[in-house]
This record gives structure tokens, sequence and C-alpha cells, in this order.
């Protein structure tokens, strides 16, 4: 990563997975892990498979945040949602903000 080089996802993964299960085996308490970085996506499965518990990276955060908006079917009232025309609204970068907060943009 630091080279900016592909990583090799099947050859890193058993390392990765090392080192969690040492960091469980000092740390038991341990009962859920959080990827911080987004290079980490593609070990999640391999940690949840190696040490039961649940985890979480870039991508369940999205799907997470993105969830917490979209109308559920299943359930309680549908089709609450507003339908989109189909066409983008005009914007300038910077135009909601007060020309004090626009005077501190650095790309503005």
């Amino acid at each position: 990563v630091a080279k900016g080089e592909k990583v090799d996802v099947e050859k890193v993964t058993p390392g990765i997975v090392k080192k969690v299960m040492d960091l469980l085996s000092n740390q038991p308490q341990i009962r859920a892990i959080l990827l911080e970085c987004t290079e980490l996506p593609p070990y999640s499965d391999a940690l949840r498979k190696a040490t039961g518990l649940p985890v979480w990276d870039a991508i369940t955060c999205a799907d997470y945040f993105i969830s917490s908006r979209k109308d559920n079917p299943r359930f309680g009232l549908n089709d609450w949602q507003f339908g989109w025309d189909g066409q983008q609204d005009e914007y300038t970068f910077g135009e909601n903000l007060s020309a004090q907060q626009r005077s501190h943009l650095l790309n503005g």
C-alpha cells in the first residue's frame, strides 16, 4: 500500500487473520472488530469466519448509512419518499455557505 502498488489479497489474508487472532488471544474481552482503513474490507469475511465476531468496515458502514435513509418495503409506511424527476439540480460549490464560511474555503 505504501508503495502505491496493488495488494495481493490472497497472500496477505492469512497474515491479517493471524495478527487479529494473536490480538484476541491477548485481549479476549474484545467482542467486535472495526476496520478503519479503506484498504481492509477485503479481509472482513476472513476475519468473521476465523473469529466468529462481527466485523465492521467502510463498506458495512456505508451500507448502514444508506439503509437508514431508504424505505423498507417489508413493514411500516411504504412509498413515503418523494419521487425524483430525474433532473439534477444546478449547484455551484459553496453556494449554500455564508460569505464568512466561503472565505475559509481553500478551493472556493
